[in-house]
Parts: C-alpha cells; sequence; structure tokens
C-alpha cells in the first residue's frame, strides 16, 4: 500500500469515516497533504522529499529515524508530537504549534522557521546549522546539547528557557 493510502486512511480513521490507525515505516513520500487529521500517527524510517502538510494536525503523533528533505508544514498543530533522531534539510515550517513537543536527537539544516511556538517543549541534542527564521516563541522551553550554529533567528521571544 502507497505511503499515500496510508496517510488517506489514518485521517478516515481520525474522523470516524472509515479507514483504520496506521503509521509508515520504510517507506518514502513526496505527496501534497492539507487539511487532515493525523494525530496519534507514527512515521519510523521514512524518506520525505518534498512533501507538503498544510493544515494538518499530528498532535500527540511520533516520528523516529525519518528523513525530511525540502518539505513544507504550515499551519499545522504539532502538539505534543514526538520526533527522535530525524534530519530535517532545506525544510519550511511556518505558522505552526509545537507546544509540549519533544525533540531527541534531531538535525535541522538549512531550515527555514517563521511564527512557531515551542511552549513547554523540551530539546535534547538538537541541531540547527544554518537556520533560520523569525517570530519563534517558547515560554518553559528546555534544552540540552542545542546548538545554533551559523543560524539566525530574528524576534526570537523565549520566556523563561532554559537552554544549554
Amino acid at each position: 500500500m502507497s505511503s499515500l493510502q496510508i496517510i488517506q486512511d489514518h485521517d478516515k480513521w481520525r474522523k470516524g469515516i472509515g479507514g483504520a490507525p496506521a503509521g509508515l515505516a520504510g517507506e518514502s513520500d513526496g505527496n501534497t497533504y492539507a487539511g487532515l487529521d493525523l494525530n496519534l500517527i507514527t512515521f519510523a524510517s521514512t524518506s520525505f522529499n518534498g512533501s507538503s502538510f498544510s493544515a494538518t494536525s499530528f498532535q500527540d503523533a511520533a516520528w523516529t529515524a525519518c528523513r525530511f528533505s525540502a518539505c513544507n508544514f504550515s499551519l499545522c498543530q504539532m502538539q505534543r508530537i514526538r520526533i527522535s533522531e530525524c534530519t530535517f534539510v532545506g525544510c519550511t515550517f511556518s505558522r505552526s504549534q509545537f507546544q509540549g513537543s519533544n525533540f531527541n536527537a534531531c538535525v535541522f539544516t538549512d531550515c527555514t522557521w517563521t511564527d512557531l511556538n515551542f511552549g513547554g517543549s523540551q530539546w535534547v541534542g538538537v541541531s540547527l546549522p544554518g537556520c533560520k527564521g523569525q517570530k519563534i516563541t517558547g515560554r518553559d522551553l528546555v534544552g540540552e546539547r542545542v546548538d545554533f550554529t551559523g543560524s539566525q533567528f530574528e524576534d526570537m521571544q523565549l520566556t523563561n528557557a532554559r537552554i544549554n
């Protein structure tokens, strides 16, 4: 079954119109998605190249050992998402919510972040080489071993944050 079908079936299950709970493991994807409910979905060892997610919810989802290249995430709800050992290259994240999220051993290379909220989140071993962005907020963000080398963020408002 294709990654597109698996993701669409999970959305149907979440909306109560059929489908089934699903996750991707070892797949590859390059599709465009909009308005999906992908809460609780799992992605493991999956490669996304040029995928686009707009107005999609990933609350309480788990992504492990995935690679995202030139992907776009816009207006996404990603509260309490758990992202571990994932790599993001040239991805764009805009106007999305990450409150209560956990990032562990993740690398974001040459990514653009705009209007993101990381309130109450935890980052461990996160690297952001060459990233740029603006309007990043986060109350009570906790980060250990976070590396912003070569990155430039404007209007970053981290209140009561503890990083490194």
